[in-house]
């Protein structure tokens, strides 16, 4: 029990921190074109992490295997690269509300993957779970009624597939057993990341200069490296093979909620009726999703037929 705990809040900590970001790198990601800012961020997150490797693993780069860079690159690929590459074409074509759903509908990907591929037996707790994950994102979005009807089908394929790649990453993330330790597959995942972003971050740059970066963009830079890319994915590591795939999904609904506390802690938002609501779902979303709800109502029912003494 304490293994799935400790997997469950290790796994919602790495989507906390993403989703905190969101306010705080809104701008910077406004001025920078996105995919310098990817690659370089990734770049701040593997140097920052790359000496801890040396300390703490005693990670030996070189005799790394091909299988173990192989799962490193696919997760790199999926939940990092192609995740953020739809993302950016799918939001323009959109609206906020639909946007959001699509998203956030990770959870119920998840679970139908691993029910329908890897056979796993639909548990009724997974399945209110995701239920719930959804109704509480539709709930902390609901439009005033202004940017409904703004959709189009190349915007929602391309939300679609953002949503499934991150799905996937989950999934074998879960699945897949590597022999590299979280601190070292958190390294391995930036260095890839770099890697794989910086045709596209070079292909800006011929249309943008570094020199330009304000000193409050560097600081930017530098904490989403650290503690949107280093840091979630060593939590992620840590925990995503002591809980199921779809309660790993189901963390994902966090990220709305963390982006949301975040605004309102240091950006001076306010906070509506609605969303408090849609965070007290979502966390009972995340909790019943490790929780065997037949067990809980057998051993209630049991309790009840049992004669006193």
């Amino acid at each position: 029990m304490f293994k799935k705990i400790s997997g469950i809040l290790s796994v919602a900590l790495c989507f906390i921190l993403v989703g905190s970001s969101y306010p705080i790198a809104k701008e910077a990601m406004d001025s920078i074109p996105i995919w310098i800012f990817t690659s370089i961020t990734f770049a701040i997150g593997f140097l920052f992490l790359f000496p801890l490797t040396l300390v703490k693993d005693k990670t030996n780069w070189v005799r790394i295997g091909l299988k173990d860079w192989l799962i490193v690159s696919i997760l790199s690929l999926l939940g990092a690269v192609l995740y953020t590459v739809f993302l950016l074409y799918g939001l323009p074509s959109t609206s906020a509300l639909t946007a959001s759903v699509i998203t956030s509908a990770a959870p119920a990907v998840v679970l139908l993957i691993t029910v329908l591929f890897f056979k796993e037996k639909l548990r009724v707790n997974a399945a209110v779970s995701v239920v719930l994950a959804v109704v509480s994102v539709v709930i902390m979005t609901l439009p005033g009624g202004s940017d409904a009807g703004n959709n189009t089908v190349i915007g929602l394929l391309f939300l679609s597939l953002s949503t499934l790649a991150n799905a996937l990453n989950i999934i074998i993330a879960n699945k897949i057993q590597s022999s590299l330790k979280p601190l070292t597959m958190a390294a391995g995942v930036c260095l890839t990341g770099t890697i794989f972003s910086l045709p596209l971050a070079l292909h800006e740059l011929q249309t943008y200069q570094l020199s330009s970066i304000t000193q409050g963009q560097i600081f930017t830079l530098l904490y989403y490296g650290v503690f949107v890319w280093a840091l979630p994915y060593i939590f992620f590591f840590k925990g995503v093979n002591k809980i199921s795939a779809a309660s790993a999904g189901m963390c994902v609904a966090l990220i709305p909620v963390a982006s949301m506390l975040c605004s309102v802690l240091f950006f001076g938002d306010s906070i509506k009726h609605r969303d408090l609501i849609a965070t007290i779902i979502i966390i009972i979303s995340v909790v019943l999703s490790e929780t065997d709800l037949k067990k809980v109502f057998t051993r209630r029912k049991n309790v009840t037929l049992t004669p006193d003494l």
